[in-house]
């Protein structure tokens, strides 16, 4: 079994844990009523899909590294693609770097401000630049995958 049916195979499971565990977590319990509060929500998975993201970051980043010390044993660091296509680690480096630099200093401009979560204010200037960072990052990466994906299927290959 060659490699891009592995990767396929492995990918195609991924997306139907998700699916699976996503669709419990809106299913099951999700109206379930926070005890300290009742006019907000706790639902009964959110362990669950918690649990679902630590794993999939975790994996996410064991395959990179393992990826980046394959690729450093081999001395495969040259690519043949031509432009924007053999400089994509660059790019994706750059833009991971620069989302979370982005999001660090959103996040520090806001460390300021009070939070009001299950009816409690909150405040603690390091779990607020770090959600901050997190989410911003988040969002910034996720445009930027989107665009990429647009850019690959209107670019003609040759």
């Amino acid at each position: 079994m060659n490699i891009e049916k592995i990767s396929g195979w492995v990918l195609k499971g991924l997306m139907c844990l998700i699916i699976l565990i996503f669709a419990l977590f809106m299913l099951i319990g999700f109206d379930t009523p926070y005890e300290e509060n009742p006019k907000m929500n706790a639902p009964l998975l959110t362990d669950a899909v918690i649990v679902l993201s630590l794993a999939l970051i975790i994996g996410a980043i064991v395959v990179t590294v393992w990826s980046a010390i394959k690729q450093f044993k081999t001395g495969n660091t040259t690519s043949k693609d031509e432009g924007i296509a053999g400089k994509t680690g660059l790019l994706a480096t750059l833009a991971f770097v620069a989302s979370i630099v982005i999001g660090l200093i959103v996040g520090i401009a806001n460390s300021g401000e009070h939070m009001l979560i299950n009816g409690k204010d909150w405040n603690n200037p390091g779990e607020i630049i770090l959600t901050d960072t997190s989410m911003i990052s988040i969002a910034i990466l996720t445009v930027l995958s989107v665009a990429a994906v647009v850019y690959s299927m209107v670019v003609k290959k040759k």
